[in-house]
């Protein structure tokens, strides 16, 4: 570490070891949980928090991690996620974390809660060695994301096979091997390889294959007469946990889910823009006069999401919870889109101008409950949500989801 670094290391932990000091941290054993509003340095202490009470685990006392070291390695970690980006950025990683976090305490894996782990159900397969590479692999999973998803030499790197989630694990083991952490782990190269199928099962492009899995996991769980290889069921429900947690936004309390889902379109617009203005086709996801907030949730949801939450619910049944709070959302959005269209079918009525209505299509407003709305006609500064054109039988018939092929 350079002298920087350990002076701000220092820095940190006198504040936080200060029983004066103050902290803006929500509490992370709260599903309502949110980054919104926290500093960095709040967010690199909601960080420690979880893997200070996880390290506590009586099963990693040998995990012989020091206060400044673990303060040392966050701080590392979140250098190196672009805060520019407007979604895939450090705050994302707490996130997931924390979700993950909250859900392994609702099943009963981390005793911090009152519930009681029963063995015979399928978490009782996570061992703390697992759930802390399962953590590390959280905050770690979207480590030096670019904030676009395009060709590069990345792609010739990984072989165009899972290239981001690949990046994402190369630059978090180069971490945690400058940090010394790989190494107190213990047996390096199986939690190694926790850590890398958790990363790579974010790839959305396998989402229906993993999905697939987790379906016949739950049949061989509710067979008694299934044979089960504890390590491959152990390794499929990571990847099913970090996958919930992933895009877990979806699931949260609906305040929080919008506000990421707005996040999110800020950033595929802004890959749009940039793809236009290298003559690159766009998607229409990426397109800020084709993407419709309402549409490209209700269409995650239904078609990405809710399957994900329910497959996995029916293994690990204590997560239902998020399912239930998901279909809420769904519900929500539904509404804000049929209020969209009745106000915009009046507005469409009542206008006597055609020359106004021309200037609202072109330029994709349109009267909305989202925060999305044009103001001004900045179409650079703030998504479109115009509707795809409806004479589309591509676009018709293939839902645009927002999140599934970056995230």
């Amino acid at each position: 570490m350079t002298n920087k670094d350990i002076h701000f290391s220092k820095l940190l932990m006198d504040v936080y070891a200060s029983p004066t000091a103050t902290l803006k941290y929500p509490n992370i054993s709260n599903w309502d949980f949110s980054p919104f509003g926290l500093t960095e340095q709040d967010l690199i202490h909601s960080v420690y928090l979880v893997f200070d009470q996880v390290l506590k685990l009586p099963e990693l006392y040998h995990i012989s991690i020091t206060q400044a070291q673990l303060y040392d390695f966050i701080i590392d970690l979140a250098s190196v996620y672009h805060n520019q980006n407007p979604y895939h950025n450090f705050a994302h990683a707490v996130d997931v974390l924390q979700c993950l976090f909250y859900m392994l305490c609702e099943l009963g894996v981390l005793p911090f809660t009152n519930k009681f782990l029963q063995k015979s159900k399928p978490q009782s397969l996570l061992r703390p060695k697992d759930v802390f590479a399962l953590l590390i692999a959280a905050i770690g999973h979207d480590a030096a994301h670019p904030g676009i998803n395009s060709s590069n030499p990345l792609a010739t790197l990984y072989n165009d096979k899972s290239v981001l989630e690949s990046l994402h694990a190369m630059t978090l083991f180069q971490l945690l091997n400058k940090h010394g952490i790989d190494r107190l782990v213990g047996d390096s190269k199986s939690e190694a390889y926790k850590v890398v199928s958790s990363i790579l099962a974010t790839d959305m492009s396998l989402h229906n294959d993993y999905v697939s899995k987790i379906k016949e996991q739950a049949n061989r769980f509710n067979n008694t007469n299934s044979h089960l290889d504890e390590q491959d069921e152990r390794n499929l429900l990571c990847s099913a946990l970090i996958k919930c947690a992933d895009i877990s936004n979806v699931a949260r309390p609906f305040h929080w889910g919008t506000k990421w889902a707005e996040l999110l379109v800020q950033e595929f617009i802004s890959q749009g823009d940039l793809e236009k203005q290298m003559g690159l086709p766009v998607l229409p996801m990426n397109d800020r006069t084709k993407v419709v907030l309402e549409d490209s949730q209700i269409n995650f949801i239904k078609f990405v999401a809710l399957d994900l939450f329910q497959n996995v619910a029916n293994v690990l049944n204590e997560i239902e919870f998020a399912a239930d709070q998901m279909k809420k959302n769904l519900r929500r959005w539904e509404s804000r889109k049929k209020n969209i269209e009745y106000e915009q079918e009046e507005f469409d009525i009542v206008s006597n101008s055609s020359t106004t209505h021309m200037i609202m299509v072109e330029t994709g407003i349109k009267r909305s409950s989202s925060s999305l709305d044009l103001q001004h006609h900045d179409v650079k500064r703030r998504p479109s949500i115009e509707k795809y054109p409806v004479n589309n039988t591509d676009d018709r018939d293939a839902p645009v989801y927002c999140q599934c092929s970056i995230q």
